[in-house]
């Protein structure tokens, strides 16, 4: 096919790579404006002639003699390619030579404040962040403005080292080849801080139409990158070669993309945002937190199910259910909804601890038929007095990590109201941890609560490992007292690759009721429901390791008579268990955070 002309959508961001200019900056302007192009990338100065290093040579031979030749808007559209040399030459006064025509660069685009300042990494990764850092500090520039010319074949553990060096996730230009790297290895460029995906023209071939088009491999890897609003570069084997075409195919592979469904969309304005996990016991919750959990409509669904198919099993003459933490009701409608689908014989307490929440449950009484006979109390679990014993107890008290929110302390509270024969719904909660490789994500850390905090997160730019591991479960009732309330695990994974780990994920499954299952757990979560998002436990310091060596994590659920914490820290060991290295222990004695019970 051949692809219409039209703008470029909104998050794709069309660049034309320059690797040497036949006309002027000007004139290359007006052309890649006129192409619909959003910037440019180029070079100072021709690659192939020598350099003395001195302001003359620079004035001579610049393809930009002056910011005045061009519109000051058109700055922000230049983004300049450092010259190719090396600083870790073994001639010392080439490198001397090399590192002054560098550093002469980079002020020339700090003067006229370009957006990027792209440099090769073909230096030693060390040598390279030190000038990079001292650049930044002699000349005022944003690290940010630094960008590093990696391949997606080769060069993971070069900018590792380089970004570990400089204590900063540096931005990359991170070119794409004709023969891939493995899926894994993609997933993990793709957490990383790409500031634009560069295909070259030979990536391209040719449709039956004439039209340029990209082979499934790199379509595969752009469609993942593409729920990132970055940009991509392209360049021509020769500054002669039109890429107009180029970038119509790929704003008709943007245009191709699969759509959000409504729920996602509604959940990616929280894309990787820091939240602080609530604590609906110790705190109120307030009317615009339910409504937005309201909205999940496949969670309530679920709830439905599971309590219709709970009161179709059960043969009994009249059925007590308490709706346990019944806050505006949403959950509570779907239980009367299945009572009368079950046309069944029902006596519902709605016992909730919101005084505001409980304004609305009454309200709502008044107003539904449906709810007329529901008993709405006003009392918490731990303190409420009742002769009334319970065959069905329906609360929805989880949180991202299962028991953060006190589920297990809060049903346990419930059992003595509750039948011998009796079922919760839910029935159980099971916790999950992975590795996880997340950046952006853990800069944002130390601006926020610091790293003895947890945070609820919904992951985007991030990369785990596949092997997912069970951490803690708890059942509901627990007549027999099986739970631990107080419990420690230790996790251990074996690293296929070389990583750096930011800290752990975690995830949570819930039965419902016999088949029926909530799950935010990746390999098998429930489609479109976005109430939870994942849980982040972050490491201070970034864990460097090498393929086949092990990370041990070890979690602690903690409590006394004031609350419940986490503590957690880390271990790496050697493919033959000898201990590397390990962290500190994060919220020892819940200094940072501490889920309080009142």
């Amino acid at each position: 096919m051949v692809y219409k002309f039209e703008a470029v959508p909104w998050g794709l961001k069309t660049v034309w790579y320059f690797q040497e200019l036949k006309d002027s900056v000007p004139q290359i302007l007006t052309i890649v404006n006129k192409k619909k192009f959003d910037a440019i990338i180029m070079p100072i100065f021709p690659a192939n002639f020598e350099r003395e290093g001195n302001i003359n040579d620079f004035i001579k031979h610049s393809y930009l003699k002056s910011e005045l030749e061009v519109k000051s808007d058109d700055i922000q559209k230049l983004h300049f390619l450092i010259s190719n040399l090396s600083l870790s030459d073994e001639n010392k006064e080439v490198r001397k030579r090399n590192r002054e025509i560098l550093k002469q660069e980079i002020q020339f685009a700090a003067y006229l404040g370009v957006p990027s300042i792209i440099l090769s990494s073909n230096s030693d990764p060390v040598k390279l962040a030190k000038f990079i850092r001292k650049m930044a500090t002699k000349y005022f520039i944003d690290l940010n403005t630094f960008v590093l010319d990696v391949e997606i074949t080769k060069d993971w553990i070069k900018y590792n080292q380089i970004r570990q060096e400089l204590q900063f996730n540096i931005p990359i230009l991170l070119r794409l080849k004709k023969e891939m790297t493995t899926k894994n290895e993609q997933r993990k460029w793709l957490s990383e801080n790409i500031r634009f995906v560069h295909l070259n023209q030979d990536l391209f071939s040719m449709n039956d139409q004439g039209a340029p088009k990209l082979d499934d491999i790199q379509n595969q890897f752009l469609t993942s990158y593409f729920q990132f609003e970055n940009y991509i570069s392209i360049s021509a084997k020769s500054p002669q070669i039109d890429l107009a075409d180029h970038r119509q195919y790929l704003i008709h592979l943007f245009k191709n993309q699969q759509p959000l469904s409504e729920q996602a969309h509604l959940a990616s304005e929280f894309f990787d945002e820091l939240q602080i996990p609530l604590q609906p016991y110790k705190d109120n919750l307030n009317s615009g937190t339910y409504e937005v959990f309201e909205q999940d409509k496949i969670k309530y669904d679920l709830y439905e199910d599971a309590c219709r198919k709970y009161l179709k099993n059960v043969k009994k003459a009249e059925i007590n259910i308490l709706m346990a933490g019944a806050g505006r009701g949403g959950i509570l409608e779907r239980v009367i909804f299945a009572a009368q689908g079950a046309k069944c014989k029902t006596k519902i307490v709605a016992l909730e601890k919101n005084p505001y929440a409980y304004m609305t449950l009454v309200f709502q009484k008044k107003r539904q038929k449906q709810w007329k006979d529901v008993e709405i109390v006003l009392d918490d679990l731990k303190s409420w007095q009742t002769e009334l014993k319970f065959d069905l107890i329906v609360s929805e008290l989880l949180g991202s990590f299962g028991d953060n929110e006190l589920s297990p302390e809060c049903l346990m509270w419930a059992q003595r109201f509750l039948q011998p024969d009796a079922v919760s719904i839910p029935c159980d909660s099971v916790s999950y941890c992975v590795p996880v490789s997340c950046p952006q994500l853990h800069a944002k850390v130390k601006k926020s609560y610091g790293y003895d905090s947890s945070y609820v997160v919904h992951y985007q730019k991030y990369y785990t490992i596949h092997d997912i591991q069970k951490c803690m479960q708890f059942k509901h009732p627990d007549f027999n007292n099986e739970n631990q309330l107080a419990q420690e695990q230790n996790l251990v994974f074996e690293c296929k690759q070389d990583l750096l780990i930011h800290g752990m994920a975690g995830y949570f499954t819930s039965k419902l009721y016999e088949d029926i299952e909530l799950s935010t757990h990746p390999n098998n979560s429930t489609p479109d429901m976005y109430s939870w998002f994942p849980i982040y436990f972050p490491f201070e310091k970034p864990v460097n390791i090498a393929k086949k060596q092990k990370l041990k994590f070890t979690i602690k659920r903690v409590n006394n008579e004031e609350g419940v914490w986490y503590e957690w820290f880390n271990s790496v060991l050697s493919e033959d268990d000898q201990l590397l290295d390990g962290s500190r222990i994060h919220n020892e004695n819940g200094k940072k955070q501490i889920i309080e019970i009142k």
